[in-house]
């Protein structure tokens, strides 16, 4: 998609043109592993004179550098100069805070995966996270032989209510950590000064998904669930929404009586989209019909059946699994039908548990969707569970979000 140079604004000044080109040029530069100046003049609607002076700026900072010669053109030509980001310029650190599991990851500025590793906590607190984190990513600088002076940012994925802006932590839904953490500025001291940004791990899964599929940018809903509660992130047009008191997305935040009638316009998850709903339907159907647990392929496990069990059971067309599976895409439609109206979106990706709970609740919860939108929407959007690997997903959206960060500061243009 080709960009257009800003049009001068009366009274704008020469040196806010060239700082506008310059980043035009660099987000060109971003997309592509290779390109030409041609190629960028014509990407950007700027003269081939105005693409050279930016990246002659670029190469000097050591942001980019000569990638070879490109093919001649079908007239025989002379082969065009090629260039790509310096992969030597910087690294950037991702970290997933997920309970006492601590999950790092280095990239470098073209987000190329350099290492990743993982630290376990002997204790979910403010502090044994801000120590983890360091032992962590010195570790990961070892292992690289990568100078900490290359790291220009890192990103800390943390699941509660968390501040991009700010860094703070305001509740991560375990004891210590009751009121505000400023766990951005704790983290920036521990990892030698750079910058640190802190987001709920949905919102950097969300700018992985949008990745690794460019069509979800523009007006999509990832879904996370994982225990007992849900959280949603939205993006549009490239951009995760925040809102201004970052709490957009955080639906889980009533929590449901399981004898709540699922039809309830009031309803906006809770434990209802988490693990213990399966649970929950699971006691209550061997409770009231023994006989058909006995003949249900989960009687024979030897332990009490997890939620990839019932998800199996479901596939492989097991009465017991189904109508567990039935019961939980009944939760779901009724939260999505919150999300629907509030964002309309074209596509919602489930990530987290239910990731994995195969086309049979996929099937049912589209047509219970449906259900309880319709008439009011004549189209629902398309409804995915995710292909991504939950921690690989929310490390490189984690690298992305500190890219992000890296290239939108004024002092990459000076």
């Amino acid at each position: 998609m080709a960009l257009s140079a800003p049009e001068q604004i009366a009274g704008e000044k020469p040196r806010d043109i060239k700082l506008n080109n310059r980043r035009i040029v660099l987000e060109l530069l971003q997309r592509s592993d290779r390109v030409s100046l041609g190629q960028l003049a014509e990407s950007c609607n700027l003269s081939r004179n105005t693409i050279k002076k930016c990246m002659d700026f670029f190469v000097r900072k050591g942001i980019a550098a000569d990638a070879g010669k490109g093919s001649s053109t079908s007239e025989g030509g002379k082969k065009p100069d090629m260039f790509m980001l310096d992969e030597n310029w910087g690294i950037v650190g991702s970290i997933y805070s997920a309970g006492n599991h601590l999950y790092g990851a280095l990239y470098s500025i073209g987000l190329t995966l350099l290492t990743r590793d993982v630290e376990e906590l002997p204790v979910y607190t403010p502090d044994e996270v801000v120590s983890g984190c360091g032992r962590l990513m010195r570790r990961m600088l070892a292992d690289t032989g990568k100078d900490p002076a290359l790291l220009k940012s890192v990103t800390c994925s943390i699941h509660g209510v968390v501040d991009i802006h700010t860094g703070t932590v305001f509740s991560s839904g375990l004891g210590g950590w009751n009121g505000q953490v400023p766990l951005g500025e704790m983290l920036s001291a521990e990892l030698f000064g750079v910058p640190v940004y802190c987001c709920n791990p949905v919102r950097s899964m969300m700018l992985c998904e949008a990745e690794q599929d460019p069509t979800v940018s523009d007006n999509s809903v990832l879904l996370y669930t994982h225990g007992r509660g849900a959280m949603a992130a939205v993006i549009r047009n490239g951009v995760v929404v925040q809102g201004k008191r970052c709490v957009l997305g955080e639906i889980s935040g009533i929590p449901l009586n399981f004898t709540s009638h699922p039809d309830s316009d009031t309803s906006l998850g809770g434990d209802s989209l988490g693990a213990l709903v399966c649970h929950d339907r699971l006691m209550s159907e061997i409770g009231s019909n023994p006989a058909l647990y006995l003949s249900s392929s989960l009687s024979g496990l030897g332990q009490e059946p997890e939620l990839s069990d019932i998800f199996q059971a479901a596939e492989a067309g097991d009465e017991l699994g189904q109508a567990v599976m039935r019961y939980a895409a009944r939760w779901f439609a009724v939260s999505l039908r919150q999300l629907l109206f509030l964002a309309d979106p074209d596509i919602i990706i489930i990530q987290g548990d239910y990731a994995g709970a195969g086309e049979y609740f996929l099937t049912t919860l589209r047509r219970y969707v449906q259900s309880y939108v319709a008439p009011s929407v004549s189209v629902i959007p398309d409804i995915r569970l995710s292909r991504q690997e939950e921690n690989g997903s929310c490390l490189r959206g984690g690298a992305i979000v500190s890219r992000n960060r890296v290239f939108a500061s004024d002092e990459m243009y000076e």
